[in-house]
């Protein structure tokens, strides 16, 4: 295999992993698919009354989606037959990068090294009850969909866009003059407002009258001719605006109780959509910080007293324990994502509100509203629907997240005998230790201080006397104990900020104990390296150790057009975008008024000021004059006269030629410059 052909051989590798596992991944589910229209039976009849209670907001959430795609992404997950090239690509690389797998990537790969390499990937790809496996497939889909939620979002919006484009094209190519076809031009801008909001259900002839009745408010027929005439552009921008307008005036009329047919309460489907979400997403917090705490003292437990688990080994718990901990940073990222839904939904619940009280106000004070009062209040509550319904849409993206990966944690169990179970309940205590006060922190930093000081001088110990934002400091390996994951054969500890954070060559690390610092400090590149040496045999701590310095990240791989064997395999360089811009005036709250940023100017005024140095101002006032007044006067100019005389006659004058000589002045004091007189006598 020759080195043109490496890129084209990754991609074979690629695809030909993703036929076989999906292949195998379908037929397996075909061979369970009795068990699992069984155990679907069963839960339809046990959420029988949960699906009826939101029915009525499914149905109307899916009918808000035009984007359908969406539902066929987000099921991609746990339970999918469908094996993504991104997964594919981060299995590939997992296993060259594994030395146990004994692949040298320094050279080519022989046809029998490929078939292998496959078999391998294929191989962990179906391979079942496996939390390593879980973890990677979940780190995989989060990363892929948790940032792409504004990509869904565009697609949703250019989705609506494209389904009315063939009805707007025929609107801008209207030529039509007669009346029948100018009331079917109106009739189209009807529907074309219907699907361009999408308020309430377009087929219903109630809706349709009612936009009607709203269009011939603000744009009646006898304004079609000129509509006719305008641009394309224009005509699709007053088009826009007129939805706006339309959307405004119909929730207005709701809001009065005079209108609003088939208009739901976006507010409170959303409000609906939040507070399930947020109950789904605390209780899977609560739940799994319970099985962190109870896999923690199982290793615990285990490791003091000598005690091995019947069918359970320790580095299966381990293993267990680090798909829990990444599922948990995966809910608190949606947890997060979620209270700031909850603001900004509280922020247009109230905008909403007051824009109505306003137009209300002002529709009501006076018998003939002005357009200039009222029109951009409906505008403003046709963008605050849209909002409504853009927050909704991605309501629906995190719930589908948020299901998706719960499915990843039922597909491996741990069973640890009850008696273990019982026994290692006294080793349960807090997933993170409590803050305290920055006295007492900097206190213990004072102390490890005074000894890492003796040890490493190259090592730094941060607190928050000497470190602004102490408690927003990023740590590497997402906060956890470097000494402990390496000591304790891959066994997660959260670290202590208590105790103050090491810095070690512009990376910050944080400990569970002051011991763990001491013990790393004696040799930090040991625990580096051994760390990288681990996440090369199990893939899962790349994601959650964030190396993405040493190895190339999901996003990386999912945007890739080639899988090129330095993207696929080496180091990614970290690039970031950075812009500076220097401000002309830094303190705003003075500025010179002789400032000058033009280089000319300001030598002008040098030049201007070397050459005052070689003047002198003189200034005379005596006492007689300084009280005199200052007078005008005023005189005719002199008539212009001419005489002619009865002679003629002419004279000729010489032509005065001059030469200039010596201008180039060689230095000689003998040739001066002078004008030589060539006139000629006449």
């Amino acid at each position: 295999m020759i080195d043109s052909t490496s890129e084209d051989i990754l991609k074979h590798i690629i695809n030909d992993i993703v036929t076989r596992a999906t292949h195998y991944l379908k037929r397996r589910k075909l061979d369970n698919a009795k068990v699992e229209t069984y155990n679907n039976q069963v839960n339809e009849i046990d959420d029988l009354q949960d699906i009826t209670s939101k029915s009525k907001l499914r149905e109307y959430i899916n009918s808000l989606i035009s984007y359908s795609g969406i539902f066929e992404t987000l099921s991609n997950g746990s339970n999918s037959t469908n094996v993504s090239e991104t997964l594919a690509a981060f299995i590939v690389r997992s296993a060259v990068l594994n030395p146990e797998n004994h692949f040298n990537i320094d050279k080519e790969f022989n046809k029998g090294e490929v078939e292998r390499l496959i078999q391998i990937a294929v191989n962990e790809i179906i391979t079942q009850n496996s939390p390593v496996m879980e973890t990677v497939k979940m780190q995989v889909y989060f990363d892929s969909h948790f940032s792409s939620q504004a990509d869904y979002l565009y697609k949703e919006k250019n989705t609506r866009s494209h389904n009315c484009s063939s009805l707007l094209k025929e609107i801008i190519e209207f030529n039509g003059k007669s009346i029948s076809s100018l009331e079917s031009l109106f009739r189209k801008i009807v529907s074309y407002l219907l699907i361009k909001i999408k308020l309430g259900n377009i087929s219903d002839i109630k809706v349709i009258r009612e936009a009607t009745a709203a269009l011939e408010s603000v744009f009646p027929q006898i304004e079609l001719p000129s509509f006719i005439g305008l641009s394309r552009q224009d005509k699709e921008t007053q088009l826009n605006g007129l939805a706006q307008l339309v959307c405004g005036i119909r929730l207005f009329n709701k809001y009065l109780g005079k209108g609003g047919e088939s208009i739901e309460d976006l507010n409170q489907l959303c409000k609906i959509e939040v507070d399930d979400l947020t109950r789904i997403l605390l209780d899977q917090i609560k739940s799994t910080e319970q099985i962190i705490q109870k896999y923690s003292a199982l290793i615990d437990y285990s490791e003091d007293n000598n005690v091995e688990f019947e069918n359970c080994p320790r580095k299966e718990i381990k293993n267990a324990l680090i798909f829990r901990r990444q599922y948990l940073m995966y809910l608190d990222a949606l947890n997060d994502q979620l209270n700031k839904s909850k603001k900004v939904l509280n922020i247009v619940d109230s905008k909403f509100e007051s824009t109505l009280e306003e137009l209300k106000t002002v529709c009501k004070s006076k018998t003939a509203v002005p357009v200039d009062q009222v029109y951009p209040q409906f505008m403003t509550l046709s963008n605050l629907w849209m909002s409504w319904q853009d927050e909704l849409y991605l309501l629906v993206i995190r719930r589908g997240i948020t299901e998706t990966i719960k499915s990843f944690a039922q597909n491996f169990s741990i069973k640890v005998p009850l008696n273990d179970l019982e026994n290692s309940e006294r080793y349960i205590t807090e997933i993170d230790p409590p803050i305290l006060d920055e006295n007492t922190i900097i206190n213990n930093a004072s102390i490890l201080m005074s000894s890492i000081s003796q040890i490493n001088k190259n090592i730094q110990i941060l607190h928050p006397s000497n470190t602004t934002y102490f408690d927003k400091i990023h740590s590497e390996y997402s906060g956890f104990c470097p000494y402990i994951f390496v000591k304790r054969n891959e066994l997660l500890k959260s670290g202590d900020r208590n105790i103050g954070l090491l810095q070690y060559k512009d990376k910050v690390y944080s400990f569970s104990t002051i011991e763990s610092a001491i013990e790393f400090s004696k040799n930090p590149d040991f625990y580096i390296q051994n760390i990288l040496m681990i996440a090369c045999k199990n893939p899962s701590l790349i994601q959650l150790f964030h190396l993405y310095s040493y190895f190339p990240t999901v996003e990386a791989l999912e945007n890739t057009k080639t899988f090129s064997k330095k993207r696929l395999l080496g180091q990614m360089p970290i690039i970031s975008e950075i812009g500076v811009q220097t401000d002309t005036h830094i303190v705003d709250t003075y500025k010179d008024p002789n400032y000058e940023w033009n280089e000319w100017e300001l030598r002008r005024k040098a030049i201007m000021l070397t050459n005052l140095r070689n003047k002198k101002t003189h200034s005379v006032q005596t006492h007689l004059s300084h009280f005199l007044r200052e007078s005008e006067t005023q005189h005719y100019e002199p008539r212009t006269k001419a005489t002619q005389t009865m002679r003629e006659s002419s004279t000729k004058v010489p032509k005065i030629t001059t030469y200039m000589a010596n201008l180039r002045n060689d230095g000689n004091k003998k040739n001066k410059f002078k004008i030589v007189d060539l006139t000629l006598d006449i």
